[in-house]
């Protein structure tokens, strides 16, 4: 199962990043971890099958475009067109689209050993990562991949999900440490709230595997291969524990401040990146050339919400 852990935030944006510390000042562990106490109605687990609602298998020659960008669309006008597009705060490079491939049925996110600069802000490594357009953000559901990490120190692949003030990471790798899963809720607000947690398994860049978020009204539950191994809830006891989601009597309980705002809709993305030196990752402080192929392998991405 998930273990708590501290470790570095991971942020949208450098925005974001410099704002951390003031949005975080002043909690105590308390606060971090237990919020306000509500009037909560009864839970019952919805049981109702998954339904597949978007999906993309990754079976044509390139990238459909009529699902997926590959920058982050934070301008006025979505474009690429800023500092903030092709930059991830605490990672050390640039998102390059001729990095992103797509051939016998599997999407490549590549990385490369190429310093460069964008808008001004140099980064000594290439990487990639697509974008669901906005026809691909939901509110609740199975978010669902298939794909094989790449082993290597400092590669950071990941998936995860962001709109509103809500961020759910699905997984996220140091490719120093194939083993380890790392997991985490965040709220982007003021303050910001976040939960973070990690799985130890097998070498999981040895092979594809399924990994899954599903978000519901009152838990976020992960799953590796169809296995649960993490669940984080809406309430909370009194020390920050999660309450069961299902079956539980109506009565007042604390709210997790973490846990992803009722109406964010979040996009999903996949992305490879190299950590800065001491950072996420242990990344390499000089370039250094990765292996021919080196790649985050993404056999599909499925969405599915609850069938009505």
């Amino acid at each position: 199962m998930i273990e708590p852990i501290r470790s570095p935030l991971r942020p949208l944006v450098a925005l974001l990043v410099a704002i951390a510390p003031l949005l975080l000042s002043g909690q105590t562990k308390r606060e971090k971890k237990v919020g306000t106490r509500v009037e909560a109605p009864a839970a019952h687990c919805d049981t109702l099958p998954w339904k597949l609602v978007w999906y993309d298998e990754f079976n044509g020659t390139e990238l459909d475009r009529t699902k997926w960008r590959t920058w982050f669309p934070y301008t006025d006008d979505g474009g690429d067109r800023g500092w903030s597009t092709r930059l991830m705060g605490n990672s050390n490079t640039i998102f390059r689209d001729e990095l992103v491939t797509v051939r016998d049925g599997v999407l490549r996110l590549g990385v490369r050993a190429q310093p460069g600069e964008w808008y001004g802000h140099r980064k000594e490594h290439e990487g990639a990562m697509i974008h669901s357009l906005d026809h691909g953000r939901f509110a609740h559901g199975r978010f669902e991949v298939r794909c094989r990490i790449p082993r290597g120190a400092g590669l950071w692949p990941a998936f995860w999900g962001f709109g509103g003030e809500t961020e759910i990471d699905v997984f996220e790798f140091c490719g120093e440490k194939p083993r380890v899963l790392k997991a985490a809720l965040h709220r982007w607000g003021r303050p910001k709230f976040s939960n973070n947690g990690k799985h130890r398994s097998v070498d999981l860049s040895k092979d594809f595997h399924v990994y899954a978020v599903e978000w519901e009204g009152d838990a976020v539950s992960w799953y590796l291969d169809g296995q649960l191994i993490h669940q984080r809830t809406r309430y909370v006891d009194d020390r920050g524990r999660p309450l069961p989601p299902c079956d539980r009597p109506a009565g007042e309980h604390h709210t997790a401040p973490y846990f992803p705002r009722e109406n964010d809709g979040i996009n999903i993305i996949l992305d490879l990146a190299v950590s800065a030196p001491k950072d996420f990752c242990k990344g390499p402080k000089k370039p250094k050339p990765w292996p021919e192929g080196t790649a985050l392998e993404v056999d599909y991405v499925r969405v599915y919400q609850r069938g009505r």
